[in-house]
Parts: C-alpha cells; sequence; structure tokens
C-alpha cells in the first residue's frame, strides 16, 4: 500500500502542475469598451504616467 500512496502522490503533484501550467499560459485579457480612449489605451493611474 505504501507504493501506492507514493505513486498517487506523485500523480496528483504532476496534476497539480499542469493544471497551473495551462492556466497561466492562458491568455486573461478581457477589454472593455468604456475604459478604453480613441488610441485604444487604457486610462493608467497618475503616478505611473511617463513624466
Amino acid at each position: 500500500m505504501n507504493t501506492w500512496v507514493v505513486v498517487a502522490s506523485v500523480w496528483a503533484m504532476f496534476a497539480v502542475c499542469v493544471v497551473l501550467f495551462v492556466r497561466g499560459a492562458s491568455p486573461h485579457v478581457h477589454r472593455s469598451e468604456k475604459g478604453s480612449d480613441k488610441s485604444g489605451r487604457t486610462p493608467v493611474d497618475p503616478s505611473r504616467t511617463e513624466i
């Protein structure tokens, strides 16, 4: 039974890593039309604007 626990643990760790890799590799860009101006850029926090 100890061997099955090790095999199941390794398989579960592999499955979790695959899920996290696939979620990280997927683009999660959701652009809304109301937050962009004519140039297509979204408004930026004033503290992060270029000087």
